[in-house]
């Protein structure tokens, strides 16, 4: 099956529990793949999850290869892609970032590539 593809730009809120301050809240930006076949229930649970979507664009599976940085993680045992970047650039500007909200959560054995791919899967725990 052919499916269409199109890329939501997203960013969720969320708050220091202990500091109960609007100048405690943190962003956390991201980009989902969603199939066609699947956009209505990704609206509703970014909605639901209290995320807003910023923009949703067309993918295009037969243009360049996006780069997208991939991250593993041995505790938990996870891979995660963020992206897509259109510049290698563009996506080591962000590598830190990633990086930091992963420690922050408690990950370790955090490895990095950046990599020219279409991931299908964008978060998988092993």
């Amino acid at each position: 099956m052919n499916d269409r593809y199109f890329l939501f730009k997203v960013v969720m809120f969320s708050t220091n529990e202990e500091i109960k301050s609007p100048s405690h809240y943190r962003q956390s930006y991201f980009t989902l793949k969603v199939p066609y076949r699947r956009m209505k229930q990704e609206i509703q649970r970014i909605t639901r999850l209290g995320g807003k979507i910023l923009n949703i664009t067309p993918y295009d599976l037969s243009s360049t290869l996006p780069w997208w940085i991939e991250i593993e993680t041995r505790e938990p045992n996870c891979l995660y892609y963020f992206g897509p970047f259109d510049e290698l650039d563009e996506a080591r500007s962000y590598e830190s970032g990633y990086i930091e909200d992963l420690q922050q959560e408690g990950a370790q054995g955090i490895r990095v590539q950046l990599k020219q791919c279409h991931p299908s899967i964008l978060t998988e725990e092993r």
